[in-house]
């Protein structure tokens, strides 16, 4: 348990209760409020001070190690943009809405990345070096 948590406890079961946050939970599931708690503890910041670096850290550190099902991934970027703009219209954090922007991009780029595999070549001693040089790969760039 972080040092905020009751103030992240708060927020979270605040936005949650609103009208605005009943019909993102909705759409989200169960997992809605759990998620944005360990966003706000992984951003390692002062709920009420939260800025760019922190919103990169409650991405990466809070919402990363989170086993979220693909359609839960989708949803995490709306639903971060949507409670860090509901905070800053509840008076609760200043510039909420540039920070939910950020959230949204930072969370998409996160947790839906693709991971690209780029083919190698495989390459025996006696092959020829893939360098162009004409030798064998063992008397070429096989020990370089």
């Amino acid at each position: 348990m972080g040092m905020h948590t009751e103030t992240i406890e708060h927020w979270v079961s605040e936005y949650l209760t609103s009208t605005q946050g009943e019909m993102q939970a909705r759409q989200y599931g169960d997992k809605a409020g759990a998620v944005l708690v360990a966003f706000l503890e992984g951003s390692g910041a002062e709920p009420a001070e939260l800025d760019e670096p922190a919103v990169r850290d409650g991405v990466a550190i809070g919402l990363g190690p989170l086993s979220l099902q693909a359609a839960e991934r989708e949803a995490t970027p709306a639903l971060l943009e949507d409670f860090l703009a509901y905070c800053e219209r509840a008076g609760r954090l200043s510039g909420g809405e540039a920070l939910g922007n950020y959230a949204r991009v930072t969370a998409t780029a996160h947790l839906l990345k693709k991971q690209v595999r780029k083919p190698t070549i495989k390459v025996g001693p006696n092959d020829p070096c893939p360098c162009g040089s004409g030798k064998k790969y063992k008397k070429c760039c096989m020990h370089a």
